[in-house]
C-alpha cells in the first residue's frame, strides 16, 4: 500500500499519482512517499521513477540484517530494525531514503510515528516546511523509544514474577523457569539487534553527509547517538533483572523449602520423647509397673505434656 503527500511551503496535498507529478516539483516542495509491505512491482516502480541504484532496489526488496547505511549521493538509504510492539517485540524493517526533493519510508507493519505524521499533515494542512533529515532523526527516535518500551515491558512482567514470588505463590517449576529463560533470550535478540544501530548513528553524525544538510543534522544525530547508548543501558538493566528475577524465585523456593524442614523437623521433635519412653517401656523386663492399668494413661499423658511444652516452647521462641 503506498501513500503519496506533496509538501510545498504550508499546503499538503496527497497524490493518486505521485510519478506523473515528479518532474514538476517546484523548488519549495518535496514528496513523502510512503510504502507499507510493499510488492517487488512497487518497488521496481518506485527505483525507476525515482533513479534509485540497483543496490538500493535489491535491499528494499529482500530486505536483509541489520542496521545499515548507504550514501549514494543523490539519496542516503538507512535501514533501521524496531519492535513491532512492546508485547510481542517481533523485529520490523523500516527503510528510508532521504534526499532533497523526496523521501521514502518503507515498512512491514505499522509505524507509530509516521501514522501520527501522516493524520497530523493530512487533517490540518498546516504542517510546515517537511524536513529530510529531521524526518530521518523522528523515525529513528520512533525506533529507539520502541526499544526502551519494549525492555520497559520485560521489566514489567519480571516484577509481576518476583511479586508472586515474595508472597510465596510461584514455584521454581519448569513453567515458571521457561518463561525466565524466554525473558532472557529476548533482551539478548533485542540489545543485539539495538546495538546494530551504533554505526549508523555514528556515521549520520558526520555533517559531510550532504544529503542531510550539514551541522544541525549532525548534531541531532549525535544526540541520537547518545541516546542510543541510553536505552543499551536499559537492556543491560534488563538483562540484570531477569537475573535479578532468578534469584528472587530461588529465594523463594527455598525459603518454601526451609518451611517444610521446619514444620518435620518439629514434628519429629514432637514424636521423639514419645518414642523413646515407648522404646524404653517396651523392653523385655518383668515389673511391677506394668501390673497397674492407671500407669498406662499417666505415661500417655507425660507424653502428651512434653510434647505441649515442647510446641509451647517453639512459640515462645518464634520458631514456628
Amino acid at each position: 500500500m503506498a501513500t503519496a503527500l506533496l509538501f510545498e511551503r504550508d499546503d499538503v496535498d496527497r497524490l493518486e499519482d505521485w510519478a506523473e507529478r515528479l518532474p514538476r516539483l517546484g523548488r519549495s516542495a518535496i514528496l513523502w512517499i510512503d510504502l507499507e509491505r510493499p510488492t517487488r512491482e512497487e518497488i521496481e516502480e518506485l527505483a525507476a521513477a525515482l533513479d534509485l541504484e540497483r543496490e538500493t532496489a535489491e535491499r528494499l526488496a529482500d530486505g536483509g540484517r541489520g542496521a545499515q547505511l548507504s550514501d549514494h549521493g543523490a539519496y542516503l538509504h538507512v535501514t533501521a530494525w524496531a519492535p513491532s510492539d512492546a508485547q510481542h517485540r517481533e523485529l520490523q524493517r523500516v527503510a528510508c531514503l532521504v534526499s532533497e526533493r523526496w523521501i521514502v519510508s518503507v515498512h512491514e507493519g505499522p509505524v507509530a510515528m509516521l501514522e501520527a505524521f501522516r493524520e497530523r499533515a493530512t487533517g490540518s494542512g498546516q504542517t510546515g516546511r517537511l524536513d529530510g533529515p529531521e524526518f530521518l532523526a523522528n523515525l529513528l527516535e520512533w525506533v529507539l523509544a520502541s526499544y526502551l518500551a519494549a525492555f520497559e515491558e520485560i521489566e514489567k512482567a519480571l516484577e509481576e514474577v518476583d511479586a508472586r514470588a515474595m508472597r510465596g505463590e510461584a514455584r521454581a517449576d519448569e513453567r515458571l523457569l521457561g518463561r525466565l529463560v524466554q525473558h532472557r533470550r529476548e533482551v539478548g535478540r533485542l540489545r543485539r539487534a539495538l546495538v546494530s544501530h551504533r554505526e549508523l548513528l555514528l556515521a549520520l553524525a558526520r555533517p559531510e553527509l550532504e544529503a542531510l544538510g550539514g551541522e544541525d543534522a549532525a548534531e541531532r544525530f549525535a544526540a541520537l547517538r547518545d541516546r542510543l547508548e541510553q536505552v543499551v543501558q536499559a537492556a543491560r538493566d534488563s538483562r540484570d533483572a531477569v537475573t535479578a528475577s532468578f534469584d528472587v524465585l530461588i529465594a523463594s523456593t527455598g525459603q518454601r523449602t526451609n518451611d517444610i524442614m521446619k514444620v518435620l523437623t518439629l514434628a519429629s521433635v514432637l514424636l521423639l520423647p514419645g518414642s523413646l519412653v515407648a522404646g524404653i517401656l517396651g523392653m523385655n523386663f518383668r515389673l511391677g509397673v506394668f501390673e497397674t492399668e492407671a500407669y498406662f494413661w499417666v505415661v500417655v499423658a507425660g507424653m502428651a505434656a512434653v510434647a505441649l511444652g515442647t510446641v509451647l516452647v517453639a512459640r515462645a521462641r518464634r520458631w514456628i
